[in-house]
């Protein structure tokens, strides 16, 4: 039987039979590491009946599975944790990321989350607890070496290569704080363990649970805790939480038997987002200083691994609205504000109405899939010119395009981006009919522009968020493209004259639009095909 053996961080593939392999830090063993704490030959796997188990070779630190000390021989699982000593061994599943210790009980779901643990507030005084402030990875390890024995240190760097490996190979948010919970409960035992995120409006939010025995406990966890571990960047240790002063109010302490817990925040480049909250009762033995020193270095390693993974669902969504540069200065922008990028505001900004004159006429008859490669095209370079020019792309409405300028980055000159945008869009057009196939009809556009404040960020429910523009501003524009623009005519609001300035353009008569309360006097801006963007003549 052929298997994937991750040990210590390092993949070992072994064909496996009745006499397997053995790991050990000894010449003997089949699978050498090396670690003090690993006897020569500290443990076998091996084939039983056609299903791998694994022993202790009777070594001097104990071998344990899934958090059991091993006395007999036991099944093993993919993606089952096997702590040698100190040193970490997985069955990795065949081309996958290694599953969680099995008996591992994880709650994903967020609506789930919040129906089996809320947080409460308690009372909070500075003493009664261990406060560690965060520090850089680098002086934590080099904290830990100084205080223990030199094996325990090199121990506590395989751990966290161990734990780097397997947070990298993770794919998706879920399958990384799975993997998160499951290396933290197997290295530090607890009854209950639980990993809170900051949501946009700050509030810690459990993201994922987990129980040593499902549904032993229901009672809320300190809020108060977590939130003065996470904005406090400190890692706090409460050795017994029934006699800390800062708890003092918290009953539900003293009714749940909850002694001991254990907080590191979760941390990059100094920014706070969440934390790794762990409990325990004192029949359990509490939380021991080592523990708080490995949580807090594995939190640095989560944390990273948290945000690259947050940040890259965040790319995907803004990359469906702007260029790659802009996406680019919203995230740098992102990490030095506490407000999320897409927070709703009201900003000056310019919209953009295009809409393909007559196009629902002319697919008449026309093969669907045809329309969708026609459509398709257009939108590819029509889209090109307005993020070339740090426009956003609201949305494809059937053939037409709305699109806006001045948000989420501000931008003084949005009125001439838009206008630069719109005779390029037209340009591009014209250059696509002239290479159109045979068969193909010739399209046209009308587009219309408008500038002022708008109200803009993201608007809809939990299950679907667009991040859209409302308001007159909008309105207007959308009324100059539907019910003054004509087929290749780019029409604009007086609004975006007056910032640009009426030098090629050309002003039209007073029109009275569908609920716009004034009569209107837009502006043609005059172009033409053969001659380059932006002086573009009668």
């Amino acid at each position: 039987m052929k298997l994937t053996l991750q040990v210590d961080g390092a993949l070992h593939p072994v064909t496996l039979t009745e006499e397997g392999v053995t790991i050990g830090r000894g010449d003997q063993a089949t699978i050498k590491i090396q670690a003090n704490a690993v006897s020569r030959v500290h443990a076998r796997v091996f084939l039983k009946d056609g299903q791998p188990f694994v022993m202790d070779m009777k070594s001097l630190n104990g071998t344990s599975l899934n958090g059991k000390v091993l006395i007999e021989p036991a099944p093993l699982h993919p993606g089952d944790t096997v702590l040698l000593g100190e040193a970490m061994m997985m069955w990795v599943p065949d081309g996958g990321v290694p599953a969680p210790p099995a008996g591992l009980n994880l709650i994903l779901d967020p609506k789930a989350v919040a129906s089996r643990i809320s947080l409460e507030d308690r009372a909070f005084d500075a003493s009664g607890s261990i406060l560690v402030p965060h520090a850089s990875l680098d002086a934590m390890l080099a904290q830990a070496s100084g205080q223990h024995p030199a094996f325990e240190a090199v121990t506590l760097f395989q751990r966290l290569a161990s734990m780097a490996g397997t947070l990298l190979r993770a794919a998706g948010l879920a399958e990384l704080l799975d993997s998160v919970m499951g290396l933290v409960t197997a290295q530090i035992p607890c009854q209950r363990g639980f990993i809170l995120l900051a949501d946009p409006a700050g509030e810690l939010v459990p993201e994922l649970i987990w129980e040593e025995q499902p549904g032993l406990h229901t009672n809320p966890i300190s809020r108060t805790i977590a939130r003065t571990a996470m904005d406090n960047r400190v890692a706090i240790l409460t050795t017994d939480a029934r006699m800390d002063p800062r708890f003092s109010a918290g009953e539900s302490i003293k009714i749940h038997g909850i002694t001991s817990a254990l907080c590191a925040p979760l941390i990059v480049e100094e920014m706070a987002f969440g934390v790794i909250y762990l409990e325990t009762s004192l029949n359990k033995g509490g939380f021991k200083r080592e523990d708080e020193h490995l949580l807090s270095a594995m939190a640095n390693f989560a944390a990273v691994g948290i945000q690259r993974e947050r940040e890259a669902k965040f790319r995907q969504r803004l990359e469906r609205y702007h260029s790659p540069q802009v996406v680019d200065q919203i995230l740098r922008s992102s990490q030095s504000k506490e407000a999320p990028a897409l927070q709703a505001q009201r900003c000056q900004i310019s919209v953009l109405f295009a809409d393909i004159s007559g196009f629902t006429r002319m697919s008449e008859g026309m093969d669907p899939m045809v329309l969708a490669g026609i459509l398709n095209r257009t939108f590819e370079v029509l889209t090109d010119q307005i993020f070339s020019r740090s426009g956003t792309l609201d949305k494809y409405i059937g053939d037409a395009i709305m699109a806006f300028f001045g948000a989420p980055n501000p931008d003084p000159d949005h009125a001439r981006h838009a206008v630069e945008a719109a005779i390029a869009m037209q340009e591009a057009l014209y250059t696509l009919n002239l290479t159109r196939p045979v068969g193909y009809p010739e399209l046209k556009m009308r587009i219309g522009i408008n500038s002022g404040e708008a109200f803009v960020g993201d608007i809809g429910c939990e299950k679907r968020m667009d991040y859209t523009v409302m308001g007159s501003t909008v309105n207007l524009a959308s009324r100059l493209e539907s019910a003054v623009a004509r087929s290749g005519q780019i029409v604009v609001g007086p609004g975006t004259a007056e910032l640009i300035g009426q030098e090629n353009l050309r002003q039209l008569g007073a029109f009275s639009l569908k609920n716009i309360e004034h009569e209107v006097r837009p502006f043609e801006v005059l172009w033409a095909c053969d001659t380059p963007t932006g002086v573009h003549g009668p």
